[in-house]
């Protein structure tokens, strides 16, 4: 058992989902500046297979140069899939060069 006191952070609205492809940094660009409350960078269904590694570098990038709570964004990253050879990479590269701004991890 943790005896860490862990304070509430500042509450973020999530009244909308905006999700977007991680091949696309156009479309990443656009989502930080939405006006959707909640932003999924996608490297499972909306990548193709030949695109996945490259999405992944995208995503890891937009995390790190763009402030996502500065802009009032709760921010995620879906991975893909348990049971597929891509995600743990997915999992490790994203946790190791931009873990500490992200949010959370979708998970299917």
């Amino acid at each position: 058992m943790s005896h860490t006191i862990n304070h509430l952070k500042k509450l973020r609205l999530q009244r909308s989902e905006l999700a977007v492809p991680g091949s696309s940094p156009e479309m990443i660009d656009k989502a930080a500046s939405s006006a959707a409350d909640f932003v999924f960078l996608d490297i499972e269904d909306a990548v193709a297979p030949p695109d996945k590694e490259r999405a992944r570098k995208n995503i890891i990038q937009a995390l790190n140069d763009i402030d996502w709570r500065a802009k009032g964004k709760t921010v995620s990253v879906r991975i893909n899939g348990l049971d597929t050879h891509y995600m743990y990479r997915d999992v490790v590269d994203v946790m190791e060069q931009a873990g500490d701004r992200l949010d959370t991890i979708l998970v299917r």
